[in-house]
């Protein structure tokens, strides 16, 4: 019986030995990535509207990207002409209805979005940036 038992615990030990070095394994993953954001400065200021309204209406916005690396934002950075560009086109082709309630202008956020990775995919071959955010938007009629 005493064979058994140190047998027993001999097995214990080896299989407890294999599995701790797979397990140790298991924490040595690679981090999971943190979030980047970037302010794309200055603000956004376009006229939007009718062309036949005797009174400009204004849209003003502070825009921010957020991406999963450093090499995203700096693809953001090398083409922000390109990316402003989009953005305040965008911005020149809404009506007042879109832009005066939160969903229209959450529609509005969406398509810039859209069009800023269509834009950096064409450019650099890859979106680069996970999501697109207003933090400022001001619109004066």
């Amino acid at each position: 019986m005493n064979i058994f038992i140190s047998r027993f615990l001999w097995v214990l030990c080896l299989s407890c030995s294999l599995f701790g070095s797979v397990w140790a394994e298991e924490d040595e993953s690679a981090p999971p990535s943190v979030a980047q954001y970037h302010n794309l400065s200055p603000s956004f200021v376009a006229n939007f509207g009718s062309s036949n309204s005797k009174k400009l209406k204004f849209v003003k916005a502070d825009v921010s990207v957020r991406a999963s690396n450093t090499a995203a934002i700096n693809e953001v950075m090398n083409h922000d002409a390109l990316v402003r560009h989009q953005i305040v086109m965008l911005l020149s082709r809404q009506t007042e209805d879109t832009l005066s309630n939160p969903a229209g202008q959450e529609a509005v956020r969406v398509e810039a979005l859209s069009i800023v990775q269509a834009a950096l995919k064409t450019e650099t071959g890859n979106g680069q940036i996970e999501d697109l955010f207003f933090t400022s938007f001001v619109v004066q009629r």
